[in-house]
């Protein structure tokens, strides 16, 4: 350290702010509420229609997935008719 200088406390990041599970599950239940609500009835023609693969779809839905890509978050969204905005306007504080 060069003289006169004082080191920096830096700021440090850490986890356990909020239950990533339970973010996840929420999550999926409510993809799956709203497309049911928007009229699509099938899982598998909702995700042919916003060209996402239908296995990844099923997982979304049924919770059994451990992460997701965004871009396929925004693409599932935009189909549900809704901005990203509308779509964590509920449940997720």
């Amino acid at each position: 350290m060069a003289k006169g200088k004082k080191k920096q406390d830096r700021k440090k990041a850490t986890l356990g702010h909020f239950d990533h599970g339970a973010f996840l599950d929420h999550l999926s239940k409510r993809i799956k509420k709203i497309r049911k609500a928007k009229g699509f009835k099938s899982y598998e023609l909702f995700a042919y229609d916003i060209e996402i693969s239908r296995a990844g779809m099923s997982k979304y839905e049924a919770g059994t997935f451990d992460d997701i890509r965004l871009r396929t978050l925004l693409k599932i969204i935009d189909g549900l008719e809704m901005s990203p905005k509308e779509f964590f306007s509920e449940g997720f504080d």
